[in-house]
């Protein structure tokens, strides 16, 4: 299962052009590309199998409409568990998630996924018949999702066709 979503990173960023940001961007891309030399190989012992996921492990992680780059040094989520004197677990914690959080990228697929969102919000906010601290958090919940939506979309490499640099 892990390397079939290697795979499908892979050739989403370098096939069909799939454009990522957020403060983590860099470090998914690079992270995608070094996995990308164990992809199409076969492999029959569980030995080797564990060897391999440990070699190719890029701790990628896709949740709702966000990807997480994890690095517990820099780990929102762990940070506030840790505050809360939770036990602070190896992997990220999208319930503990924050979006100031340096290990966050946005894939192509997670702004499709806050687009859906983002609909639903704004009919909430604006709809009378939903009670007054509803409306509120769903208009600032649709306020931060259009900050993100707006800085993937502005730093998307822009086309030579449009006077800008190659992607």
């Amino acid at each position: 299962m892990l390397l079939e979503q290697y795979e499908d990173d892979w050739t989403r960023l370098e096939e069909a052009n799939e454009h990522v940001s957020g403060p983590a961007a860099t470090e998914y891309r690079r992270r995608t590309a070094s996995a990308a030399a164990f992809l199409g190989r076969t492999v029959r012992a569980q030995a080797s199998v564990r060897r391999l996921i440990a070699q190719t492990d890029t701790d990628i992680h896709h949740g709702d409409a966000m990807t997480c780059v994890h690095r517990a040094e820099t780990a929102a989520c762990r940070t506030e568990k840790l505050l809360l004197e939770l036990p602070a677990d190896d992997g990220p914690d999208e319930a503990f998630c924050r979006s100031t959080c340096a290990n966050l990228a946005y894939t192509d697929r997670d702004i499709t996924g806050h687009r859906s969102r983002l609909s639903v919000l704004e009919r909430e906010a604006s709809d009378p018949m939903t009670p007054g601290p509803r409306r509120d958090r769903a208009a600032a919940q649709a306020e931060r999702i259009r900050a993100v939506i707006g800085r993937h979309e502005a730093s998307r490499p822009r086309a030579l066709d449009e006077g800008g640099p190659l992607a």
